[in-house]
């Protein structure tokens, strides 16, 4: 079986005569035709794989209508990308994959927020976020939405577990920006280009004229349409669009709905919004059988119209699915009322008013009542709805983590109507045994009639697709004859179902869909092959193998859930990217079969795979099961490093202190040359030095200065304690009131950006404010070179970090009574580290400062605006509602650098590749109200390279604390 598709040589060819033609119309950097990013663009959250010929990023319509002039030229199809999230094959190409990127960015809430235009970039979660101060959302709602984006949604025609059929894009549409093929643009809310477009395209306008007439005189053909779309479905084209409107644009505009990208480009659409009432409560129904819980979310479903108010949500649970996720907190109260055939729902009412919503909930009582449940408890606690939700999400994660290592998932989703539910899921529970996927769960939005079931093969062995085509059989005669349902509710036709469209419409309507396709693209130049395919096994090819690689991510896959968190996803490779090429290298490795490829793929891989993977673990996050990558990356840096660097780094390790100062001279060295010769002369040289050393020295910004270095030791009391020299040590009574201060390593060498508001420096803004809020300080002395061990582990040398480490656990615990008294740090980084790894575990300062600092405190001078950027640490420690509520306290208003996860400073790398750094907080601005004029953070190195990027000043939070609450 072809599990891999090999580029030919005349695709390659093609390619680089497309970027020749391409020059000077998009930048060189992004048109990528090597083994590398090819492989790593080759896959989606699909079990499908295709290598492209080229990768080009796109920003522009213009660039749009270049790629596609060049590739038709050139005899290659072009694929557009979005987020790489579609789960039918519709994002893989052995042509042009033309990526989306920052240029699709565009956002805009109209007055009244009643409306909401959108560029294909935008992940739908930040639209929701934009929309919610005004209690509104855009209708589509995919479990996906955290990640996908906007251009998805609409060619996918996305719903998800609320929006049911009337909330989808195709209804909440209200105007479209598309190019065609041959470069035209219609935008179908500016009546100036729809009458520019009558003129261009005259022929398309009439060819759908005459189909929508053709179609309105077949009775039987428009009772089939209609029947179709009464449910979920996003099987073929939207043929809706040929009943629905007259006018040829009206229906153009919603062909392209749906359509996966196979008929125009999207470049802007504008949604209607839809109410996100503000009160909800919810429930998790257990009921004694299927065919109960069936017959009662038939009579919560309002005869399948879809409302606003009331029950707003209602996932149907099989036992088995409720198995997986049974050792969550959430499940404990249901455990009573299960039994082994016992299926739940969970349900959300939602309501303008408290008055409405108690009215609602007792019609929903009733009905659950009617029907058995065995158990009705709905609470309007957001926290319990929260976890209650969390176990309906943590199916994929669960099924994703329980499956064997090596296996591909396969997430699939079908329909039927709303009143055969009950028979529907106890018919492809069987499907599924009989074919062999019995781990397969069952769950879905059951109000459209909507299941989704997941399970896992392993395409690589003997058998398995021959297996997955006999069960997509079936379950098209299943779905499509027996339940006149939906093959695809709401994952797009793509590659997975292109072989069942005709057995689900039947011919005529088939036959309609292939000369819709030909009328957009006569050429086939935009995805053949997805959507409609004349190869019956077209679901069988390409299938994605997922080889074993290293523990810590073979788990992983390939959703990208994790990209939007990831600092150089977009520059150079995301985590989802660093792991599907992980696996290709590992199996090349382990077959044998290329080692030319096998020796480009692991060159080509060190400075975009490991050189600038932060190591921040936001992916893990993101992640459905957990999957640390940036573990993965250190070690394989560990790996990579020979012994000259291992001797380097051991020598740093035995001499920090020296490195410390030689780190604080030079950069005050660099400061002091800034104000005598100026920062061109300074930037100049020192990027001309990098380049001759093949940036081996730092580079040092204006943003940084010189630290404070380490404060005056401090004691309260001493004690006879000896250390090592036979003198006694200083360290605390036995009070809560005493705490051991350990300014981090950083914040000693690496110094504040100048304000207008007088601050202290952190290391002694942080002993006056303990000394304010009334405690006990201790400042050890001999701080010189201590440190963590985390700049050790970041760069692959564990055993120096636990060296390093185990140096300053022994000098902390003769001044923590050996851990008796509570140690705070400066930095999250290092908090975070020493809790992990340390002997001595280190409260973070957020979390210190909130708790037991700030209750002590009287705010006198509240700057009007703080900009608050939350760290990689401190988001894996949580404390982004520590750090927020102190930003309230000191500001009259806060503003969260939403646009900036990790800010890809990662310790140096804001020195050596100053290129993270700026990618990473390249939208740091737009997050920044004009007003504002100082930001925080808690770590001093992500302050200097925010202070570069943003445009404002980022100091540590204790700085700025000590200053407004100064007396």
């Amino acid at each position: 079986m072809n599990v891999v598709t090999r580029i030919e040589t005349d695709k390659q060819q093609a390619a680089r005569r497309i970027v020749a033609r391409l020059e000077g119309r998009l930048e060189s950097k992004r048109m990528m035709m090597d083994p590398l990013y090819t492989y790593a663009y080759s896959g989606d959250a699909s079990s499908y794989r295709m290598i492209p010929a080229l990768v080009v990023i796109i920003n522009t319509e213009d660039e749009v209508r270049a790629v596609l002039e060049a590739s038709r030229a050139e005899g290659l199809p072009v694929t557009f990308r979005a987020a790489g999230t579609s789960l039918s094959g519709q994002a893989v190409t052995d042509g042009v994959l033309a990526v989306l990127g920052d240029g699709w960015r565009k956002m805009r809430i109209h007055e009244g927020a009643d409306q909401i235009t959108l560029g294909p970039s935008i992940i739908v979660a930040n639209a929701n976020k934009a929309l919610k101060p005004f209690d509104r959302k855009i209708g589509p709602d995919p479990a996906s939405q955290a990640t996908c984006k906007i251009g998805g949604v609409v060619n996918n025609n996305s719903s998800g577990m609320c929006c049911g059929v009337a909330q989808n894009t195709y209804h909440t549409m209200a105007r479209l920006r598309v190019m065609l093929t041959d470069g035209t643009v219609l935008d179908s809310g500016d009546p100036a280009s729809r009458e520019a477009f009558r003129a261009m395209r005259p022929d398309l306008l009439s060819a759908l004229h005459d189909l929508h007439h053709e179609v309105m005189a077949d009775p039987e053909l428009v009772a089939l349409i209609r029947k179709k779309y009464r449910i979920k479905n996003t099987v073929g084209y939207s043929l809706n669009a040929l009943v629905d409107y007259h006018d040829p644009i009206d229906i153009l505009i919603r062909l392209i709905v749906g359509s996966e990208g196979t008929l125009g480009f999207v470049s802007e659409v504008t949604y209607n919004t839809v109410p996100e009432h503000p009160f909800k409560s919810t429930a998790l129904v257990p009921f004694p059988d299927p065919h109960s819980c069936a017959r009662a979310i038939t009579k919560l479903s309002n005869g399948g119209v879809h409302v606003t108010t009331g029950v707003t949500a209602a996932e149907y649970i099989e036992r088995r699915a409720l198995e997986t996720v049974i050792h969550l907190p959430a499940m404990a109260p249901l455990l009573p009322y299960l039994t082994a055939n016992s299926p739940a729902v969970l349900i959300d009412v939602t309501a303008p008013d408290a008055t409405t919503l108690e009215m609602e909930v007792a019609k929903a009582v009733a009905i659950l009542a009617s029907e058995g449940a065995t158990n009705i408890d709905f609470s309007t606690d957001a926290e319990k709805s929260g976890a209650l939700w969390d176990i309906r999400k943590g199916f994929f994660t669960s099924a994703g983590a329980a499956r064997p290592k090596g296996t591909s998932m396969l997430t699939e989703d079908v329909a039927a109507p709303i009143d055969r539910l009950a028979d529907f899921v106890i018919d492809l529970r069987q499907l599924l045994d009989d074919h062999g996927y019995e781990d397969a769960v069952i769950f879905g939005h059951a109000l459209a009639g909507n299941l989704h079931f997941q399970m896992a093969d392993d395409f690589s062995k003997p058998g398995s697709a021959e297996k997955f085509d006999a069960f997509s059989h079936a379950l098209s005669e299943l779905v499509s004859i027996k339940y006149q349902g939906s093959l695809k509710a709401e994952h797009g036709t793509g590659r997975a179902i292109a072989a069942f469209v005709e057995a689900e419409w039947g011919r005529k309507a088939y036959l309609l869909m292939s000369r819709i396709k030909l009328l957009f693209d006569p050429e086939q130049l935009l995805s053949p092959g997805v959507l409609i395919n004349p190869d019956p096994q077209v679901h069988i090819k390409h299938l994605k193998t997922m080889p074993l690689a290293d523990p810590l991510v073979d788990l992983c896959i390939e959703c990208g859930f994790c990209e939007p968190a990831c600092p150089s996803a977009g520059m150079t490779l995301s985590p989802r990217q660093r792991i599907a090429v992980t696996r290709e290298r590992a199996r090349l490795r382990a077959s044998g079969e290329d080692d030319a490829r096998l020796e480009a793929l692991d060159d080509q891989f060190v400075y975009p795979g490991m050189d600038t993977c932060a190591a921040c673990n936001l992916c893990s996050l993101r992640c459905p099961v957990g999957i640390e990558t940036g573990t993965m990356i250190l070690g394989q840096r560990a790996e990579r490093r020979g012994g000259v660097a291992d001797t380097v780094a051991h020598w740093v390790a035995g001499n920090t202190g020296v490195v410390e100062g030689f780190m604080r001279t030079g950069v005050g060295a660099q400061s002091l040359a800034r104000k005598v010769v100026g920062d061109a002369f300074v930037d100049g040289a020192s990027e001309a030095a990098r380049k001759l050393t093949g940036n081996r020295i730092p580079r040092v910004s204006e943003a940084l200065l010189r630290g404070p270095g380490a404060p005056k030791a401090e004691s309260v009391e001493l004690r006879d304690h000896p250390r090592e020299t036979g003198f006694p040590v200083p360290i605390a009574k036995q009070t809560d009131n005493t705490i051991v201060y350990f300014p981090s390593c950083a914040t000693r060498m690496f110094g504040a950006p100048k304000t207008t508001l007088d601050l202290l420096p952190t290391t002694e803004a942080m002993v006056t404010l303990l000394k304010r809020a009334g405690f006990n300080v201790i400042v050890p002395d001999h701080l010189d070179g201590q440190c963590c061990g985390q700049p050790f582990l970041s760069k692959g040398f564990p055993d120096e970090a636990d060296r390093v480490g185990a140096r300053l656990d022994a000098h902390l615990g003769k001044f923590t009574d050996d851990g008796a008294v509570r140690v705070v740090t400066d930095a999250s980084t290092c908090s975070k580290h020493m809790k992990e790894h340390g002997q001595v575990k280190a409260l973070d300062s957020s979390e210190f400062l909130l708790a037991e600092v700030l209750p002590r405190l009287r705010i006198t001078r509240p700057v009007p605006v703080v900009a608050v950027h939350h760290n990689c640490s401190a988001q894996r420690l949580r404390e982004q509602s520590a750090t927020e509520a102190l930003a309230k306290a000191m500001a009259g208003r806060m503003a969260v650098l939403s646009s900036v996860t990790c800010c890809g400073y990662a310790g140096d790398k804001g020195l050596f590749i100053p290129e993270l750094n700026a990618h990473a907080t390249r939208f740091a601005k737009d997050d920044i109200p004009p007003d504002c004029e100082i930001g925080i953070s808690t770590v001093s190195t992500c302050a200097s390279g925010l202070s570069e990027r943003a445009g404002i000043p980022f100091v540590s939070v204790a700085s700025l604390l000590e200053a407004v609450s100064r007396p």
